[in-house]
């Protein structure tokens, strides 16, 4: 009934010291296993010679024009620059580095370095990378439990999601059509919620076309990427989402990306609000069934987006737990508010926030 979703590699005893060339714009893997907020102090000095003439140094250079047709590995970053991430999961989000700066690992896992480039930039150089680690205290009693805390496996169970509606509907009275279902849940106050979005890379968005259309140009004329783009509103307990969020890259925002609506139920676990949503994928476009409109179409695998979100969170570090919890009266298969279909295992991924 209930399962304990996979966690990131435990840190192995590493140096306290390390030096690494990095020599092109690809990934590199350092080999090095961390543990979840250990500090790591770099110090990067070196040059680039990107293809389309510009010289970089690892705190990178401020944005072209062009540049914001080009897709980077940390957007929020300058071109260039020395980037890293823990892990490789696709929802991992990198981290910027710089010349001089000191991280805390979010999460646990092998570290990956990297210059922030575009695919049609080709990086020639040398960045040389060193890595000094705090040292780490070691224990070998019990891990000890937060006071005011309870294992997230211990507080949730099938009864507690027994009145909570499977699916999302396209009308507040809910009797419109049914459409995505309601795929995870979290325990933990709206900061903590803004918080942990903001840490796993998900970025609220717009909630007219008006502060789409200022948003846009804002993030234009500051050469920045824009990826806030608006989403419809969708009811659950007869009223819209309190939040939406989503990840996708600047050039494929519109017909690509991840994308969830989050409502706040009456329900509180160990003193904490519970919040319930429903993640999806957009792929492309199809044929509204209700109109004969273009609308988006979501991934049929509807569970591959549960676990993108899970895996994002766990790769910032967000979460003290997570577990998930099969209802009662569990969907399977369905179709969208818009004559999609969709299938799952019916199961509901719940994570308590940090």
């Amino acid at each position: 009934m209930r399962d304990k979703p996979a966690v990131s590699p435990t840190a192995i005893p590493h140096k306290q010291s390390y030096d690494f060339a990095l020599k092109d714009g690809d990934w590199l893997d350092t080999g090095i296993v961390l543990g979840a907020g250990e500090l790591a102090n770099f110090t990067v000095k070196g040059s680039f010679l990107l293809s389309d003439g510009r010289e970089v140094g690892p705190d990178g250079l401020d944005r072209g024009w062009k540049d914001l047709l080009r897709q980077f590995p940390l957007n929020q970053a300058k071109v260039g620059a020395l980037i890293g991430r823990v892990s490789d999961m696709g929802a991992t989000v990198p981290f910027l580095i710089g010349a001089d700066s000191q991280v805390t690992m979010p999460t646990s896992g092998k570290l990956f370095l990297r210059t922030n480039v575009s695919s049609d930039l080709t990086a020639t150089g040398n960045f040389k990378v060193k890595i000094k680690f705090a040292p780490v205290a070691r224990t070998t009693s019990a891990p000890i439990t937060p006071v005011g805390t309870t294992a997230i496996t211990e507080l949730i169970s099938p009864d507690i999601f027994a009145d909570i509606p499977r699916r999302i509907s396209d009308e507040a009275s809910g009797e419109g059509n049914q459409g995505d279902m309601v795929n995870f849940a979290l325990v933990g106050t709206k900061e903590q919620v803004d918080a942990a979005y903001k840490a796993a890379g998900w970025v609220a968005v717009d909630k007219s076309v008006q502060d789409a259309i200022l948003n846009g140009l804002l993030k234009t004329l500051n050469h920045e990427a824009y990826t806030e783009m608006p989403m419809s509103t969708l009811y659950l307990f007869g009223r819209p989402q309190d939040m939406s969020f989503a990840r996708a890259d600047p050039l494929l925002v519109a017909a690509v990306r991840h994308h969830l609506r989050i409502w706040q139920t009456d329900k509180t676990l160990d003193g904490k609000p519970l919040w319930v949503g429903s993640a999806t994928h957009d792929i492309g476009f199809e044929k509204d069934q209700r109109n004969g409109k273009v609308t988006h179409k979501i991934d049929p695998e509807i569970d591959k987006e549960r676990e993108f979100l899970l895996q994002s969170f766990d790769a910032a570090g967000v979460f003290t737990g997570a577990a998930y919890v099969t209802p009662e009266d569990p969907m399977l298969k369905a179709q969208t508010a818009t004559g999609g279909s969709f299938y799952s295992d019916g199961r509901i991924v719940v994570m308590a926030l940090k």
